[in-house]
């Protein structure tokens, strides 16, 4: 379902260096504010955001900022009061100019940076995948995805410059000393787990399985029929490394037309080449069993330990992005025909809730949008990547 919200973001003034970039009342409009979703996903998407919030804010384990920059802007209080007064507007305010002119009223729009620049983002999607697989090694399914493994620690983190979250360290103890975890050939080519009680699940497709580690999470399609839902425990630690990036560096898919789908067009027809292309990216997840939600309900879990929702969610650098905040994003999304042919591209335009993160959202220009799980979540998401605009809402 459409539904539009016609009031006008204003015209943006010079930002001063202590409030940051806020878009304040103007006579042009840069955009109207247009919301191509459901308002039952935003409202799933809020309610999610403010359980996490909630969650953390009443255990005390959490310093009263969540992000690094400008103050108490983006508190924890400051962030759940946003999300409560939009909740409250939206389950309110049925009528879309009331609500439209309540919005406007009520929030400021703001870039992800400090410095008022940067609220251009390159979109790109991401997807659960469903997949075949066995909880046995049997036949074609030679493919395991592992468990955390017990020797993988943290190390001390490495502190990052201006304030901003710093990044766990993991590795292994070799001889007394800190290294490295095992990367992606040690693990998959070397069979350095193997045998060791670590597999979740064996997989037929090596490819499935590195699409696998790249969205994160996923669910597996048991023989019996039965479906093994499996999340993100950890990562080995090693930095990620995009293969379709590489293949673009190495002249085999121009730059206009990198995509999810190109790269395995390329990789089934050299499949010799597949295991070093693989190895390329070091990075290498490692799951957890969870339990599938009752039929159609839910999403994968999140960075937040909470439900994504398919076209409301956003991962983002969390060191810009506060967790669980509202967002407003537009960009374009891809279009298809019922037998997955992309057939052109739309605009898009609608309130996002950041609540994921990884490896390859670094900074204020990037955001990766959850597509849905399944095939034709999977072809949006594998064809998406676009130029696009961000802005954070936060109440007046």
């Amino acid at each position: 379902m459409f539904f539009l919200f016609n009031c006008t973001v204003p015209a943006p003034k010079e930002p001063s260096p202590r409030e940051g970039s806020l878009l304040p009342r103007g006579k042009e409009p840069i955009h109207l504010l247009t919301d191509d979703g459901e308002r039952r996903s935003l409202r799933e998407a809020l309610e999610n955001s403010l359980a996490y919030l909630e969650k953390i804010i009443f255990s005390l384990k959490a310093p009263n900022n969540i992000s690094g920059y400008r103050g108490d802007l983006f508190s924890l209080e400051k962030v759940r009061a946003s999300l409560s007064l939009f909740l409250e507007i939206l389950l309110h305010t049925p009528d879309p100019e009331e609500f439209a002119r309540k919005i406007q009223e009520g929030f400021y729009l703001r870039e992800p940076t400090p410095e008022g620049r940067g609220k251009t983002v390159l979109l790109t999607g991401y997807y659960e995948p469903i997949i075949t697989g066995s909880l046995e090694p049997r036949g074609e399914y030679r493919y395991p995805i592992y468990r955390r493994p017990k020797d993988l620690i943290e190390g001390s983190p490495n502190p990052f410059p201006s304030g901003q979250i710093a990044e766990k360290r993991l590795g292994r103890m070799e001889r007394g000393a800190f290294v490295p975890y095992y990367s992606r050939q040690e693990i998959d080519c070397r069979g350095v787990l193997q045998g060791k009680g670590y597999e979740l699940a064996w997989l037929k497709d090596p490819w499935e399985r590195f699409v696998l580690h790249v969205q994160g999470s996923g669910q597996v399609r048991l023989q019996d029929g039965k479906m093994l839902r499996v999340g993100f425990a950890s990562s080995n630690g090693r930095p990620y490394r995009s293969i379709g990036r590489y293949l673009v560096m190495q002249g085999i898919i121009p730059e206009g037309e990198l995509s999810l789908g190109r790269v395995k067009e390329f990789l089934q027809k050299y499949p010799e080449k597949m295991e070093d292309i693989f190895n390329i990216n070091e990075r290498y997840i490692f799951f957890r069993p969870i339990a599938l939600a009752d039929k159609g309900q839910g999403g994968p879990l999140g960075a937040l330990d909470f439900p994504l929702t398919a076209g409301r969610s956003i991962a983002t650098d969390h060191s810009f992005f506060p967790p669980g905040a509202l967002a407003y994003l537009t960009s374009r999304q891809p279009v298809f025909d019922e037998h997955g042919k992309m057939i052109g591209r739309k605009s898009l335009r609608r309130f996002v809730l950041n609540q994921d993160t990884g490896a390859a959202m670094k900074g204020p220009a990037r955001a990766d949008l959850f597509c849905g799980s399944g095939e034709k979540a999977g072809w949006v998401a594998g064809e998406m990547r676009e130029e696009g605009e961000i802005y954070l809402l936060v109440a007046k």
